[in-house]
């Protein structure tokens, strides 16, 4: 009972103080910001009124995000106020109260998203000590739209943070021309982007004709030695069938002539007609 009366001063005093560095911590950080937003709008301006829409539409982009970074700010700032008015309600009760989950599951979350805040992985290690591990289901969704998505402005965001600006350093600005150069570049790059895909389809083809090219060759080589086999098969096998004698080898040499006539300019085996003749005049 005596150590859970001294853990829970502690737990006070460390959640205290942390909470109250924090927020000297943001209105710091906050100051930086907010001076470089206001750097950013001038440029801006400036760009608008020497009609440079191209640099002022990317100059609203970085905008844009020196702004989201504010706004988690202060719905950091919020979740330590929420903390520090509840600080009892949470020492009377071993788990968190309802009150405040959201506000600390919150703050262990952007522990992880905001690295200008070092006291929020102090005041981190505190709840998960006390408390335990925190669900994803609790978190503020602002918070995780702001921090975890951080996708890009949209065009129309952009547009419309342009016409605020102008309005607000009172220009006289249209934005038809730069939607219309938008317009184009995005035109231009679908279109470079169907010919990137369209220039696939020949060099398959090409592809496929060097493949088909390569298999005829094959295909002809291995024929022309398969030719050439039995080629020299059937003159081993009529030089081996044919007489010693000079008749019959007068009429081997006047046959072997008229079988290269037919065999070499074509690659035609000769019919085996002339081996029945040449039986035939052996038993005459």
């Amino acid at each position: 009972m005596f150590l859970l009366r001294c853990f829970k001063p502690k737990f006070y005093k460390k959640s205290k103080s942390t909470t109250s560095y924090m927020k000297i911590r943001l209105d710091i950080v906050r100051k930086k910001r907010t001076a470089m937003v206001r750097n950013y709008k001038t440029d801006i301006a400036n760009f608008l009124k020497n009609e440079q829409d191209c640099e002022s539409y990317r100059r609203a982009e970085l905008l844009l995000e020196e702004l989201r970074i504010i706004s988690c700010y202060d719905l950091i700032e919020r979740f330590c106020d929420c903390i520090s008015e509840n600080l009892p309600l949470m020492l009377k009760k071993r788990e968190c109260p309802e009150e405040c989950r959201e506000a600390v599951s919150s703050l262990i979350y952007a522990t992880a998203w905001v690295p200008d805040v070092p006291e929020l992985k102090d005041l981190r290690a505190v709840f998960t000590k006390r408390f335990g591990n925190f669900t994803a289901s609790s978190v503020n969704h602002e918070l995780v739209e702001k921090t975890g998505s951080r996708r890009l402005p949209s065009r129309e965001l952009k547009i419309q943070t342009l016409k605020d600006i102008a309005n607000e350093f009172s220009i006289n600005w249209d934005p038809t021309a730069l939607k219309l150069m938008l317009l184009t570049e995005t035109s231009a790059l679908q279109i470079e982007g169907k010919m990137e895909t369209g220039a696939d389809g020949p060099k398959i083809e090409r592809e496929k004709s060097i493949i088909d090219d390569q298999s005829e060759d094959e295909s002809v080589l291995s024929e022309s030695t398969w030719r050439g086999d039995l080629l020299s098969k059937g003159s081993f096998s009529s030089s081996s069938s044919s007489s010693s004698s000079p008749s019959s080898l007068r009429r081997e040499s006047v046959r072997k002539k008229k079988k290269r006539k037919e065999i070499l300019p074509y690659g035609i085996i000769s019919p085996t007609y002339n081996d029945e003749k040449t039986q035939e005049e052996k038993e005459e």
